[in-house]
């Protein structure tokens, strides 16, 4: 069969659809990925076929940061209505100020039914003359839902982390059914111009697939109505050589520090705790790995002889040479660390809501960033690692917490447990005969 990846232009969100890609590949299936042109470096890297959509002269996408403020206003405005029945606002503050944004950028919200979308018009026309059998869709590109309808295809979500979008829905269906009124249904919102140009129906499988490949442990899931199909997350990043420094086993416990590739990628500022989580190795008998680039590093005046400072080393190679992590809790990051076994210690600030800046060539970016609060609380609820606070940082606590996840057997024992929740899932591979099943049926 054919299949299609339509993947928002980020790196971050094509790796953790790789591995499933190239199991599709060995199956002796035709894989292909469509995005904005900006990701066919990547795509092609990773060998697989890039169709890049709208022209190699499109602008970049905006990204999350500060972008639609009409459309954020509003959204604060139902926030305001909600607030009191939101149990964990974190889910909606990440669908709202992040994740929606991004959709935007190629499904804009309520947007005319005429007005041209360059990267969603070309993907219409590419599914309609390449007929794939089925649609794999990032959750920030729901236009592709449309595009499968509209030649035939089945179509499925890919998650890269927990299910924000159909928790949005099934919270304002929710609202509905207990108060009688409709609230903006912000995802058929951001969906229906599309869907009116194609003819297509706005339903629930238009906006959340006819089911949905998760690849988060149970335990770490947002509770949903949707049809699920559970995969093992394989970490996979940006591969480079073996760095030289890696051949040799570490004459110390090694502890890793990341802060996310992607997140640095969008977030121009809002690093001012890094100085802390260095000076917390100071004066312990470790050695800190630190992957960090230069915008990272702006605010540190003096790294302690004990860290080394890399722009970056794929996590693969890194972290079966650690005994412990911290990082700030993206599902990347998390999954790689889980599946490493290691102890966890991991970042938390408050904040979640993105501030735009603008950086010297132009470009928009965020100081702020969502606080991985599920994730958090899944590594400590398992026992596996402990929470920094990046809010008030204290190297002196910090310091704390390292030796503590470094000396603890309970740490180890916790990390083994994750290990096993992330192990217990079916591999890519395993979960092809299902997905050609499905295929079969819903196309």
């Amino acid at each position: 069969m054919r299949v299609v990846f339509v993947v928002w232009p980020a790196a971050a969100h094509l790796y953790p659809m790789v591995p499933l890609a190239w199991s599709l590949q060995c199956a002796g299936h035709e894989v292909c990925v469509a995005s904005h042109p900006n990701l066919a470096p990547y795509t092609k890297s990773v060998g697989l076929t890039p169709v890049s959509l709208g022209g190699d002269d499109l602008p970049p996408p905006t990204g999350p940061a500060g972008a639609y403020p009409a459309e954020r206003e509003m959204m604060a405005g139902m926030t305001d209505e909600l607030l009191g029945e939101l149990d964990d606002r974190e889910p909606w503050d990440t669908v709202t100020q992040f994740l929606l944004p991004a959709a935007w950028d190629f499904n804009p919200y309520q947007a005319p039914p005429s007005q041209p979308l360059p990267v969603m018009d070309d993907l219409a026309e590419f599914t309609r003359n390449w007929r794939p059998d089925l649609v794999l869709w990032d959750p920030c590109m729901p236009g592709a839902a449309v595009a499968a309808k509209a030649c035939g295809a089945a179509h499925a979500r890919h998650l890269y982390g927990q299910d924000y979008q159909a928790w949005l829905g099934d919270r304002l269906a929710a609202h509905t059914d207990r108060t009688g009124v409709e609230l903006e249904n912000l995802l058929a919102g951001t969906i229906r111009p599309m869907a009116e140009r194609y003819h297509v129906d706005v339903d629930d499988e238009l906006l959340f697939g006819a089911w949905t490949i998760d690849p988060m442990p149970v335990p770490t899931r947002l509770h949903t109505t949707t049809n699920t199909v559970g995969m093992r997350w394989i970490p996979y990043s940006w591969q480079t050589p073996l760095p030289s420094w890696l051949k040799s086993r570490a004459e110390r416990p090694r502890v890793a520090l990341t802060l996310g590739v992607s997140q640095r990628e969008f977030l121009k500022g809002g690093w001012d705790y890094v100085p802390t989580l260095l000076d917390a190795a100071s004066g312990i008998d470790i050695e800190m790995v630190a992957t960090l680039n230069a915008t990272q590093l702006v605010d540190v005046s003096q790294v302690p002889g004990n860290v080394r400072t890399v722009d970056y080393v794929p996590l693969n190679q890194l972290l079966p040479t650690c005994s412990a992590i911290i990082h700030h809790g993206s599902s990347g990051t998390l999954a790689a660390s889980c599946t490493a076994g290691l102890p966890q210690l991991i970042t938390d600030h408050p904040q979640v809501v993105a501030e735009a800046v603008t950086d010297d060539e132009g470009g928009m970016g965020a100081t702020k960033h969502t606080s991985s609060i599920v994730g958090a609380r899944y590594i400590t609820s398992r026992g596996a690692g402990a929470i920094v606070d990046i809010a008030n940082p204290s190297a002196e606590v910090i310091r704390k917490q390292i030796l503590d996840v470094l000396a603890k057997p309970s740490f180890r024992i916790g990390a083994a447990r994750v290990r096993d929740d992330y192990l217990a899932m079916p591999s890519p591979s395993e979960i092809v005969p299902t997905l050609e099943r499905l295929t079969a049926a819903h196309r």
